[in-house]
């Protein structure tokens, strides 16, 4: 299956043998809602969110749970890629069932068979340690304070259950930044 931003509307190409059968779910970059489609690429469900919709998945439930499109720089005090302001849950007929709000949510999420969801979060790293990190290319326009991602179990209230500060496992000394990359 295919679909065209110069074809806004409808299936443009569809090879059934070189698909999965069953369903596809997809979001559109910026959008404001997730489709669920056929093998023959119609419509069967749609679901759609004022803050948008980034990233999706189907629960077992039938439930979707997604990211939100990004948070205003204002927000979250950054323009970064990946990022957005909220994972939320809607049921089958779109009412939001469940939220967590966080302007550092980042890229992947996975809820857990407990019910308890595992979010990738950003935090600004001391200036103490960021000074140890070597490597990187020194960008003007980047912020000085350098981030580092942190994986957070939070309940179905809201509340963190464990977390991991993936930072605090890097070995300075031996994993330096490629200079291809920003020190962000």
């Amino acid at each position: 299956m295919g679909w065209s931003e110069h074809h806004p509307v409808g299936l443009i190409h569809n090879s059934p043998s070189l698909a999965y059968r069953g369903y596809t779910l997809f979001t559109t970059n910026g959008g404001n809602h997730a489709n669920l489609v056929d093998m023959e690429g119609q419509i069967c469900h749609r679901w759609e969110y004022h803050e948008g919709i980034s990233y999706s998945q189907l629960l077992l439930n039938g439930n979707l749970l997604f990211r939100t499109n990004p948070p205003t720089e204002e927000e979250s005090g950054r323009g970064l890629g990946g990022a957005s302001g909220a994972l939320v849950e809607l049921d089958w007929e779109g009412n939001k069932v469940w939220e967590y709000r966080n302007p550092w949510l980042h890229h992947d999420f996975q809820r857990q068979l407990n019910g308890n969801t595992i979010v990738l979060v950003w935090e600004e790293l001391s200036t103490e340690f960021s000074d140890t990190v070597q490597g990187g290319n020194v960008n003007e326009e980047e912020p000085e304070v350098m981030l580092g991602d942190v994986i957070i179990e939070v309940d179905s209230d809201g509340n963190t259950v464990n977390e991991w500060k993936l930072w605090q496992k890097l070995n300075v000394a031996e994993e330096v930044i490629c200079p291809l990359h920003g020190r962000r």
